[in-house]
């Protein structure tokens, strides 16, 4: 058990079950190869071949592709494809920004296989001199990863949301952060992986934010996802992240990455060198 073993769980695919996915010629997406049968059940949307999968050319506008793709994906939901609809759109194609060929329900970007984005912030405090984060425990209740431990604030980002803005919204609801200290949060870079998970594939980035919190701020978690808060040591969580499996699995990372930046995992770490590559892949 190891920090790269985290690294490595969030990297593990297997691109020989997946076919690219093109809009315009650029590859938005890999579709895994039974997932692709679903789709050729829709010539007007989607062109399927062994080779790739291809939007129908007369699709050529924003618009038009969410509608035809938007269809396709809430008749999947019914035929029991897709669970889980948030009403929460993804954009497809593009980096971040835009501009975007179309967008999609977020439940489904890993059927598509299309870069999923999102926002992870490690809330921190000092207490004594010794650096304190706190931590989230998932609730049981949770799709993904019930009762694991997770980072104080993290949250998908929709389309139509700033990073920033996200970062406000997420910290209100999961942890009833005030605006005037979440405003405080600092972005401090981003993490890639590509994950291959029940549905199809996850190459996801994580723009990851510290938020400075005072000694005695508490928070308080609103939205029902997370059942308790906890107070560790940094040291502590390190500890967890390198011997368990406690964390959700990219929260893992988002850990690491404040580990080294905070100066709690030192470069004198025989695999430090390999967990900085890791972390962007």
């Amino acid at each position: 058990m190891s920090f790269l073993d985290h690294i490595a769980r969030c990297n593990d695919h297997d691109m020989s079950k997946f076919r690219p996915f093109l809009v315009d010629g650029a590859v938005v997406g890999h579709v895994r190869n039974d997932n692709a049968e679903h789709l050729a059940r829709f010539p007007e949307v989607f062109g399927v071949s062994p080779k790739e999968i291809l939007l129908s050319p007369e699709l050529d506008t924003y618009g038009a592709r969410t509608s035809a793709v938007d269809r396709v994906l809430r008749a999947l939901t019914d035929e029991g494809v897709l669970s889980n609809w948030r009403n929460e759109p993804y954009p497809v194609g593009g980096t971040w920004g835009g501009p975007h060929a179309f967008e999609i329900e977020r439940a489904a970007a890993p059927f598509f296989g299309t870069r999923a984005y999102g926002v992870h912030i490690n809330g921190y405090t000092r207490k004594s001199g010794e650096l304190m984060m706190w931590i989230g425990v998932r609730a049981d209740d949770r799709p993904v990863c019930p009762g694991e431990l997770d980072n104080m604030v993290a949250g998908g980002q929709p389309v139509g949301l700033g990073l920033r803005e996200n970062v406000l919204k997420e910290a209100a609801e999961e942890a009833s952060v005030p605006e005037e200290l979440a405003g405080h949060a600092i972005p401090v870079g981003a993490i890639s992986y590509v994950m291959e998970d029940a549905l199809g594939l996850k190459p996801d980035l994580m723009y990851c934010w510290d938020m400075e919190l005072p000694p005695d701020f508490e928070p308080i978690n609103t939205d029902g996802e997370i059942a308790e808060f906890r107070l560790l040591p940094a040291a502590e969580v390190m500890e967890i992240v390198d011997t368990t499996f406690d964390f959700k699995f990219n929260c893992n990372l988002a850990n690491i990455d404040f580990f080294i930046r905070h100066g709690v995992l030192a470069p004198e770490h025989p695999d430090y060198e390999a967990i900085l590559k890791g972390l962007r892949m």
